[in-house]
């Protein structure tokens, strides 16, 4: 989106004249390129000399007709602007500079978006782009870094001597994102869309002239119909659609679409160090096949503070196994871990620079410079970004719990947003700790599913969240809180195996006699599903009823919900 104040003049205009060499006279400034922005963004359509309302042009007077044009800034809305709308409408609160940008356009009060913040929003997603790529736009776009702090997008446009107007014509196409400022600015992001466009552009040897597909050609191409404009541009031949005409078909379709984010991911220097010991461990069994990478083996060669819950947190991000081998417990790298020690340490913000560019919304200037500090995007996104990325999206996680999970999870409220300031205070008096750990800890959380944290700071349960949270309200969620991880991996696996083999464990607990931690007859039946020592078995059994997923005779609703959620 981009509307400039001058967009609506040339608009009004238009209810009385179509003829462009008139609006021109009365409205001379920059009124091609004005023009062309209005075509592009759909609200008119260009035929000689002639600029015809459309459908969606009719509606943005209509629904900016009782506005005094005197009384708006000269740039009504642009992506910065209408990702503020956006928030605001989703969370019903944005950073005060925020609220005031939103207040001088008229789009928001003190009682949120009004009449003509809604009307906007509703026709941004109701209208759909032109595309319009000429050689210039093409130039620009192939050239420029495709994610990072808006003085940089700056500073290559002013050093290839390009006109705002290139910037605005990607932000009308929706192939390019600038984000509200924050504390450290503000970011841009091309998107999934610019991509294929390029994609598109460089099937043709020679690109000479502007490609333009409308709504009705798009049309036009999906039912198999040409016309002597499309095949002028190469989009059709005598055989029908051409493989070029299917790439801008693709473009098309992709501007404005914002997919599913993907879960950042993370790895702490922690991590990596236990990594690159069992790297170490593995080299010397190929050796010598007693030495085996058990926690007092890893722990001699590392210094970390609690050994046990990295190794918990690295086989919940399936960077680590655990295999029972010679009858010991052992962890053994991953193909996922082999990779990650090469790329080192990444975190959640970093993360978030990517994925949320990678999903055609827009990262903020604290997440990209994160990004850039960690060597996750350069002016794109790097090897190791890609990395984290196909980890992120392949990876199937497996519970971990901190304490500060549970924390976050018991006071992030449902169905409705928390400001992350409010819920750092909230985890505070819970559980403690200082206000640094506990943001760490929110992003983390995030990083496992249970929460989502938006550009303007806002956090949320996810689905996933929602049912952890329940589990852990059903469970004996004090008890979760004291101790510094609750729910792992291997507590999730063992819980598993009940869930799935209820009907066995029945009649195991219909036995008399009562059952304090563990009985071996339960004992028996994991050890058949799960590749764990009888040691590990009976800790697991122990502490699940310590914490309330498990009865003394029964699976309870906390675990059959902790399960649930994961399945």
């Amino acid at each position: 989106m981009y509307l400039k104040k001058r967009h609506l003049e040339i608009l009004r205009e238009m209810k009385k004249t179509e003829n462009q060499a008139e609006i021109e006279a009365k409205l001379p400034e920059e009124f091609q390129i004005r023009a062309i922005e209005l075509y592009i963004l759909g609200f008119a359509e260009l035929e000689g000399g002639k600029i015809k309302l459309t459908d969606a042009g009719r509606k943005l007077l209509e629904i900016s007709d009782s506005l005094n044009l005197d009384e708006l800034p000269d740039l009504i809305a642009d992506t910065e602007i209408m990702k503020m709308l956006e928030l605001l409408e989703e969370t019903g609160k944005v950073p005060e500079g925020w609220l005031e940008k939103l207040k001088e356009r008229k789009l928001a009060d003190e009682n949120g978006l009004t009449e003509f913040g809604k009307a906007l929003l509703e026709l941004y997603r109701e209208t759909h782009p032109v595309v319009y790529l000429t050689p210039e736009i093409v130039s620009f776009l192939r050239g420029m870094p495709k994610i990072g702090t808006l003085d940089e997008l700056i500073t290559y446009k002013n050093s290839k001597l390009y006109g705002d107007n290139i910037v605005n014509a990607l932000q009308a196409m929706r192939l390019l994102l600038i984000s509200p400022p924050t504390e450290k600015g503000r970011a841009f992001a091309t998107t999934p869309a610019a991509k294929l466009a390029l994609k598109a552009v460089s099937m043709i040897p020679v690109f000479a002239r502007a490609i333009i597909l409308r709504k009705e050609d798009f049309e036009a191409l999906k039912a198999g119909r040409s016309n002597a404009e499309l095949e002028s541009m190469g989009l059709t031949d005598e055989k029908g659609t051409t493989e070029f005409g299917k790439a801008v078909m693709e473009t098309y379709e992709a501007m404005g679409r914002v997919e599913e984010k993907v879960l950042p991911i993370y790895l702490l220097d922690d991590e990596l160090a236990v990594l690159k010991a069992i790297k170490e461990i593995e080299e010397k069994y190929e050796t010598n096949p007693d030495i085996l990478p058990t926690e007092k083996e890893i722990a001699k060669r590392v210094e970390v503070e609690d050994l046990g819950a990295i190794l918990h947190l690295l086989e919940s991000k399936e960077l680590i196994e655990r295999r029972l081998v010679k009858n010991r417990d052992t962890y053994w790298l991953t193909e996922w871990g082999k990779e990650a020690i090469n790329f080192g340490t990444v975190s959640p913000d970093a993360m978030k620079a990517v994925t949320y560019a990678e999903s055609g919304d827009v990262p903020i200037a604290e997440w990209v410079i994160k990004a850039q500090e960690e060597g996750v995007v350069k002016a794109g996104v790097t090897d190791k970004g890609r990395f984290y990325l196909k980890l992120s999206r392949s990876i199937k996680r497996k519970p971990f719990l901190t304490r500060y999970d549970a924390a976050i999870l018991a006071k992030t409220p449902r169905k409705k947003y928390i400001h992350r300031d409010e819920l750092v205070e909230l985890v505070k008096d819970y559980v403690g700790g200082d206000e640094k750990e506990i943001i760490r800890a929110i992003g983390e959380a995030e990083a496992k599913g249970f929460v989502v944290e938006l550009q303007n700071g806002m956090v949320k349960l996810t689905e996933l969240g929602d049912k952890v949270k329940t589990a852990l309200e059903n469970a004996k969620l004090q008890e979760i809180a004291k101790v510094k991880f609750s729910v792992t991996p291997t507590l999730y696996n063992v819980l598993k195996v009940i869930y799935e083999n209820l009907e066995t464990f029945n009649r195991i607990w219909k036995e008399k006699g009562e059952i304090k931690g563990y009985k071996m007859e339960e004992v028996d039946v994991i050890r058949k599903h799960l590749s764990l020592s009888d040691d590990e078995i009976k800790k697991a059994l122990t502490m699940l009823r310590q914490l309330g997923f498990l009865g003394s005779k029964s699976l309870t609703e906390a675990g059959k919900v902790l399960v649930e959620a994961y399945l």
